[in-house]
């Protein structure tokens, strides 16, 4: 008896390897190359983590599998989200930093990023503004007033609303909107 159970384990376990490893998701994406070229396809759909650091394009008619690393390509396009190259250099061990894709949440002068960052044991979110190109700064959720604040001094009207405590990080997208909507009016 005892070997009849042994060998039902090991059946059932094999299932599970085996129909698990063959549950590869695609989803229809695009990648856009570094000189700005529009490649349609699929994507490999991963982990917030794993998609933070690669991205495993199909091109459309095509059985090859490419897997780009950030600055490989400018950025791709999965699931209705963009991922962009950016530099992660927020570790002083790094000389040039660490070539990282990013989640864009908005469009606008002032953009948005967010990025999934796993020191191997968790995994945690930073919020990420980027200013026309400008270098990036991490939103400090406990600084969140003062740091907007300074951020958007340009904007007096809106500099009053932070500092009187209107807009909290959950709000972050809504206070970058309305900057972006004034500066682009006011241009």
């Amino acid at each position: 008896m005892p070997m009849y159970r042994y060998l039902l384990i090991v059946l059932i376990s094999g299932w599970f390897v085996f129909s698990s490893a063959a549950q590869v998701v695609w989803v229809d994406g695009y990648i856009i190359t570094n000189e700005g070229e529009k490649i349609s396809g699929e994507i490999k759909y991963t982990t917030p983590a794993q998609r933070s650091g690669t991205c495993i394009f199909r091109a459309d008619n095509q059985d090859e599998k490419v897997k780009y690393q950030p600055f490989q390509i400018r950025s791709y396009f999965l699931d209705g989200i963009l991922y962009e190259s950016k530099i992660y250099d927020f570790d002083i061990t790094l000389p040039y930093g660490l070539g990282v894709f990013m989640q864009r949440k908005n469009t606008g002068i002032v953009k948005v990023y967010e990025y999934w960052n796993t020191n191997k044991e968790r995994g945690f979110t930073q919020t990420f503004l980027e200013n026309d190109g400008d270098y990036l700064m991490e939103v400090d959720p406990i600084r969140f007033k003062k740091q907007m604040s300074k951020y958007f001094e340009e904007y007096p009207d809106l500099q009053k609303r932070i500092d009187k405590g209107e807009f909290k990080k959950k709000a972050l997208l809504r206070l970058v909107g309305e900057f972006n909507n004034w500066k682009e009016n006011n241009w």
